[in-house]
């Protein structure tokens, strides 16, 4: 039902530089400490495209989106970047490893088409923030490319996918392979033939669920409703109408999902009070807390938040009954926001426990898994906002999309 399509992708050459230097993470997991040590790796970072600098006088003529704009011409001019000549796909193995143990994610770059809201061909999992929607744009409208993959998932419950991938990542094909500290990123080439359009037919019949990058594809349709409103984009094939898109599979064993913890200062009698009202409430060790759903830390004190069997859920979207994240965002961080509460999110379970001192408390979550992820999505219902964190997340700079 989706249509992921080959491409002629943007790439790094080696008059750029050594390719590990010029990777970044995508914009929103960037610090600005590590923005600055991006910009210092080498002076044709994609940070700078990705993720700019504001600099004293900017306005609207000149701004980090139209340096970054700038960028990209310039590269591409010297020949530090360089199109592909022929459409094609980006076979992708992310080795990794996660406490200690190794890992790979195996997937393929593409150009996804971008689909009406509530279309059953793109599904997201969860909500987003307007305002990074709007930081989106402005570089969008700017530079005119998809700098950075959004990340879908697809069902192979029959293994073809992994199959078609496998026998495309032959050595000819290669095109980067690079090590970024425990990190290695490996990518193939498959330029158009026979093999590419197996691969477009094979994908063609699945539904595509966002996993992240929900910003960006939401970006990109509103961008194409803007080009067609202006007059700029009537094909149906035009550029505009798709996206770069990583794809890989539910069922692939490098594939992990860490939940986003919430960390909340300054109201802690309205969580008692919600805590009260809602949930029963049992003193854990540290070493308990990992097979619970919800999990409040104060001060070094482990407490299991467990819904009361009577709890009115009748309010909540069905599919949402039972899922760790979605019943503490119903039932217990209202009371905090609406008391003045601070809530920020923590992907990293002891960065948030290490915070919850005083009056402020962490509130751990259990992960949700690929299928779960699935099932919210085809029920046509979206978790709450920072609900998952993909690792580890696609970098910037292995391919590019132009859309001119």
């Amino acid at each position: 039902m989706a249509d992921l399509v080959p491409f002629r992708g943007l790439r790094y050459t080696t008059e750029a530089g050594p390719l590990a230097d010029l990777l970044a993470p995508p914009y929103d997991i960037i610090s600005m400490e590590e923005r600055e040590r991006l910009y210092a790796r080498s002076p044709r970072n994609v940070v700078r495209v990705e993720f700019g600098t504001d600099e004293p006088g900017d306005g609207a003529a000149r701004n980090k989106y139209t340096r970054a704009r700038a960028a990209l011409a310039a590269w591409t001019e010297q020949g530090a970047l360089a199109r592909d000549g022929a459409p094609s796909f980006y076979l992708y193995d992310h080795h990794f490893a996660v406490a200690g143990a190794a890992a790979k994610r195996r997937g393929l770059l593409g150009a996804l088409r971008l689909y009406p809201e509530g279309s059953p061909q793109v599904l997201p999992h969860e909500r987003t923030i307007p305002k990074d929607r709007a930081d989106r744009m402005s570089l969008l409208r700017a530079t005119r490319a998809n700098v950075s993959p959004i990340f879908g998932m697809v069902d192979d419950g029959d293994g073809a996918l992994a199959r078609a991938l496998a026998a495309g990542m032959t050595t000819e094909r290669l095109v980067a392979d690079v090590r970024q500290g425990d990190e290695r990123h490996v990518v193939w080439r498959l330029d158009g033939g026979p093999m590419a359009a197996s691969l477009a037919t094979l994908l063609a019949p699945r539904r595509v669920y966002l996993a992240d990058g929900h910003h960006r594809y939401e970006t990109a349709r509103a961008y194409l409703e803007e080009e067609r409103a202006a007059g700029r984009s009537r094909a149906a094939d035009d550029p505009a109408a798709f996206v770069l898109a990583f794809v890989c599979a539910l069922e692939d064993p490098g594939l992990r999902i860490f939940p986003t913890h919430r960390v909340v200062t300054g109201a802690s009698a309205a969580l008692d009070a919600a805590i009260a009202s809602s949930f029963e409430a049992t003193p854990l060790t540290a070493a308990q807390a990992g097979g619970e759903g919800i999990v409040l830390v104060r001060d070094g004190a482990f407490t299991a938040l467990r819904p009361r069997a009577a709890l009115d859920r009748s309010a909540m979207p069905a599919i949402w009954r039972g899922i760790p994240i979605a019943e503490a965002e119903t039932f217990l961080l209202p009371a905090a926001r609406e008391a003045g509460g601070i809530v920020r999110y923590e992907h990293d379970a002891a960065t948030a426990i290490a915070a919850a001192r005083g009056d402020t408390a962490a509130v751990l979550l259990a992960p949700v898994d690929a299928k779960t992820l699935q099932r919210v999505a085809d029920a046509g219902e979206r978790l709450p906002q920072k609900t998952t964190y993909f690792y580890p997340k696609v970098p910037t700079g292995l391919v590019l999309r132009p859309l001119d």
